[in-house]
């Protein structure tokens, strides 16, 4: 760009801004539109990657490239069907078979969930009790931040030793070590051997993947829990086992398989479910992307509106600055010069409603944080697309007022009153 070129520019900017500020509050009002859609794109925009990358957390806690298969507990007509077909249900057995049959697991991890309490000198925590196995430290990636983990010794010998997490030791012990410590679980007493590291749960309605919180469970040898608290369901009964496979691309052609072992061994019974995280993931962002279309078509709605009413004030401007209009051309001003004064003009005001929309977004990203309980995430991203957007709707709304002062008769528009 030359120097006059440049010079051009510039004084294009700055009568620009002059015909802004002799008309404020008119300037102020035609900017409300774009303030609410870009704010509306703003928060948009945070509560979507908020919620992305919670998803992902909330996936990483359920461990990856992993299957869940859960007991059902049936009831009515199918309970009976179950019962007719001497399901036993999920059990260690069915471990040992998955383990045995399926080639790809590269490690499978039992849970057994006791209701116990957890107590240690008169101090009470509300804790789940998980008997499971050392793989599943593996094969969940959650281990321990003090201490150790289960070991195949403490498995093969029952031993009562306990590993808690991080929110049960911080109320159980509070500043003092764990480790060594005498804990009350049920009628038993179990040393603590390690403490969890601390992970980040999201809980509650706005969860993307539903979790239980982790950083409350207490992890006792799986056959501890079979010998101390047995149930009537079976003595070798399970609540749920993780198997880890080597790729991604496996998980559904393991999940295929484990369906089938277990299909035969249950003998038809569907007292079992079988979850791949990477597909409640898929499922998740799914649901997060249709609530991000129908968020942008209402910031787009709102964009348009705040469009067309900048469009019409622009409007009533090169009408009532006719004869200015006029005196310019007169004087050597050409058309693309009157043009440009005021594309420039609303473009300003889109940009100054960008900026203050970004501020409102932000606001709104914070009081949804902390009313309703969304994670949002304040990106440089969203300040892309909102100045982006508010530049785009100032060049398309302002371009029909920009042209049509442009092409006002000279003579005529400064005999103009």
């Amino acid at each position: 760009m030359d120097r006059e070129s440049l010079m051009k520019w510039s004084e294009g900017v700055s009568m620009g801004v002059k015909g802004l500020l002799l008309r404020k509050l008119r300037s102020l009002l035609s900017t409300l539109g774009i303030v609410f859609g870009v704010a509306a794109v703003i928060s948009m925009v945070s509560i979507g990657e908020g919620a992305r990358i919670e998803a992902i957390e909330q996936i990483e806690l359920l461990g990856t490239n992993t299957i869940r298969v859960k007991h059902l507990e049936l009831t009515g007509e199918m309970g009976q069907e179950a019962a007719q077909s001497f399901s036993r249900g999920l059990t260690r057995d069915d471990v040992q078979l998955i383990r045995e049959r399926l080639s790809d697991a590269e490690g499978i991890a039992p849970l057994r969930f006791v209701d116990a309490e957890a107590r240690f000198e008169g101090r009470e925590a509300i804790a789940q009790i998980v008997g499971t196995s050392p793989e599943h430290e593996k094969v969940t990636n959650f281990r321990a931040a003090e201490g150790r983990f289960l070991t195949d010794l403490d498995v093969y010998d029952s031993k009562n030793v306990c590993i808690v997490g991080s929110e049960v030791a911080g109320e159980l012990f509070g500043w003092q070590s764990a480790l060594g410590a005498r804990l009350r679980i049920g009628t038993g007493s179990f040393t603590v051997v390690g403490v969890m590291e601390s992970k980040s749960v999201r809980e509650g309605r706005a969860a993307a993947v539903k979790v239980r919180n982790i950083n409350r469970d207490i992890y006792i040898p799986i056959t501890t829990s079979l010998r101390r608290f047995p149930v009537s369901r079976d003595p070798l009964a399970i609540d749920e086992f993780v198997v880890q496979v080597a790729r991604a691309d496996g998980l559904q052609r393991a999940a295929d398989e484990i369906q089938e072992v277990l299909h035969q061994q249950h003998r038809e019974a569907e007292d079992y479910e079988i979850l791949i995280p990477e597909e409640l993931l898929a499922q998740a962002q799914r649901t997060q992307r249709l609530f991000n279309v129908i968020m942008a078509s209402v910031a787009g709605i709102s964009l348009l509106v705040g469009g067309i009413g900048i469009m019409n004030i622009m409007l009533a401007n090169v009408s009532e600055r006719t004869r200015e209009i006029g005196i310019r051309r007169a004087i050597g001003a050409t058309k693309v010069d009157v043009m440009m004064q005021f594309l420039i003009e609303t473009v300003l005001i889109c940009l100054a409603g960008g900026v203050i929309g970004i501020v409102v977004g932000a606001g709104m990203g914070k009081v949804i944080t902390l009313y309703a309980g969304w994670r949002t995430v304040f990106s440089f991203l969203s300040i892309v697309i909102a100045f982006g957007t508010a530049t785009t709707i100032g060049i398309i709304f302002g371009l029909f007022p920009a042209r049509r002062a442009a092409e006002l008769d000279p003579v005529r528009a400064i005999r103009f009153e």
